[in-house]
């Protein structure tokens, strides 16, 4: 809650900026991009800065952040960055006609940016239920929260909607339509520029931190979600239930990767490290980009992450674990669709389940499934996405874009 209003103070100090940026004019060749609410480096904008910077010699792209960590990471790559608050992250976006980011206009300069046309690239295929569609269950500012939202929220210029959402395919459009109240025409699905992350060696950033995947039959990846917008945590190990796991692991000579979700507090992991090679944590301070990592994964075992929309484009077998479906669906945020029916493999309720999903899913059991999952999510995959998007962002930066009620 601290952090959630420390960044509400900082939108009310800095209102007078919005004149400035509301009737600055705009240069449609400077481009500036952010993520995470300025905190990383990573995700769909990352991606695409990096596509513009060095395929697209005409652009200016300008990365803006409110981390110093970042700002060194994207200036030691060669890359043009600024703190988005400095003087010269002021200037940048007051001239900048579009901004790119994975969350909202937090990611950059909310204020300065006013006159510009926000484009939200997302961060991924939304499972878990989220804006319009989750504000009913958030408890972001505690009891305060429902009152926020519906009268206050749509003043502060950090919380503004985009003027267009970018997405992943259809089943995502219809998402995000209903979560930000955007009509057809406003959110357009054209492929996710992290996809270009499959192309890294993974493997050899495994080898990096010490972890040799060629020494084992096959990679399982473990990715589970963040629970209760934040505020949760996650047993791991499910009691005993991982331990009971290890020599079936070892028997089938398996590694297990263990990836949570930034904002997920994990428990259980660090024993079983310490007993065991064949599991090991892969966290988010060390591969800040987990799809980077997928090339090097045999199947994904995850819960209600949108990792699985993503992990999809490799046609590789998915299992989905949820331990706790029922107060998930009953009191966190929820899902969109049928758990069940839009599965792309088995789905278990603890790792006791593993083995028997993990021989179903290798006798091509579920390859149907799989087959439409892969066709309902990953058609836009096919090497062009950064070049299809800049070419669509060409034209909005052109022709002037009427914002939504």
């Amino acid at each position: 809650m601290f952090n959630y209003l420390t960044r509400l103070a900082r939108q009310l100090a800095w209102l007078p900026l919005c004149a400035l940026g509301a009737c600055f004019p705009r240069n449609d060749r400077l481009w500036v991009f952010g993520a995470w609410h300025g905190q990383q480096y990573a995700d769909n904008a990352r991606a695409l800065y990096r596509h513009v910077h060095a395929h697209e010699p005409d652009l200016r792209a300008v990365w803006l952040t409110h981390s110093r960590d970042v700002l060194r990471r994207v200036q030691e790559e060669g890359g043009e960055a600024a703190m988005a608050y400095s003087l010269r992250g002021i200037l940048v976006s007051l001239r900048a006609r579009l901004f790119l980011v994975t969350h909202s206009a937090e990611d950059v300069n909310a204020h300065a940016s006013l006159g510009g046309t926000l484009i939200n690239l997302t961060h991924g295929t939304p499972l878990k239920r989220f804006g319009r569609d989750a504000h009913a269950r958030s408890q972001r500012i505690g009891g305060a929260t429902r009152l926020f939202d519906r009268y206050l929220r749509r003043l502060l210029p950090g919380k503004r909607g985009p003027d267009q959402v970018l997405v992943a395919s259809s089943v995502g459009r219809e998402r995000m339509m209903s979560a930000y109240g955007l009509p057809c025409e406003r959110v357009v699905a054209l492929g996710y520029p992290r996809w270009d992350a499959f192309r890294t060696d993974a493997e050899g950033l495994l080898r990096g931190a010490g972890i040799e995947t060629r020494t084992f039959a096959g990679v399982l990846l473990y990715a589970p979600t963040l629970r209760m917008q934040g505020k949760g945590g996650l047993d791991v190990a499910q009691g005993k239930r991982l331990e009971a796991l290890l020599p079936w692991l070892e028997r089938e000579r398996l590694l297990l990767l263990v990836r949570g979700h930034a904002s997920l507090k994990m428990s259980g992991i660090a024993a079983l490290e310490r007993r065991s090679a064949h599991v090991r944590e892969v966290p988010v301070s060390r591969f800040a980009d987990v799809n980077a990592l997928l090339p090097a994964v045999d199947l994904l075992l995850t819960d209600y992450s949108s990792l699985m929309f993503d992990y999809a484009c490799l046609r590789r077998p998915i299992v989905l674990m949820a331990p706790d479906l029922a107060s998930y669906l009953n009191e966190d945020v929820g899902v969109y669709g049928d758990y069940f029916a839009d599965a792309p493999g088995p789905v278990i309720e603890g790792w006791q389940q593993l083995p028997a999903a993990w021989r179903a899913v290798q006798a091509g059991e579920h390859d149907a499934a799989l087959a439409r999952f892969v066709a309902r999510h990953a058609a836009l995959h096919d090497g062009r996405v950064c070049e299809r998007i800049t070419t669509h962002l060409r034209a909005c930066s052109q022709q002037p874009m009427p914002r939504h009620a």
